[in-house]
């Protein structure tokens, strides 16, 4: 079973978002990387968010395209520069 089954909280496939993501170049998973965290972090009180998930699903798709992750490595860093520090 897949991780990734199912809907979303909105009775979309998951597998749609998916689909979103791999499609995406590099600079643009980096900004949905960024998008991700920040709202994941932001509804961290709610753990049926669909923010979380995606978040997941955007970490695994950074690292099928470089085993460091360092598209999402690079957008984690600017989230917390740009919302934490």
């Amino acid at each position: 079973m897949s991780k990734y089954e199912g809907t979303d909280n909105y009775g979309r496939p998951k597998s749609d978002y998916l689909t979103k993501i791999a499609g995406m170049d590099d600079e643009a998973l980096q900004d949905e990387c960024y998008s991700m965290i920040y709202q994941s972090a932001r509804c961290a009180n709610n753990h049926r968010a669909d923010w979380h998930w995606m978040l997941d699903a955007c970490y695994d798709e950074a690292k099928k395209r470089d085993p460091e992750a360092g598209i999402y490595s690079k957008a984690y860093k600017e989230c917390f520069r740009d919302h934490a520090a």
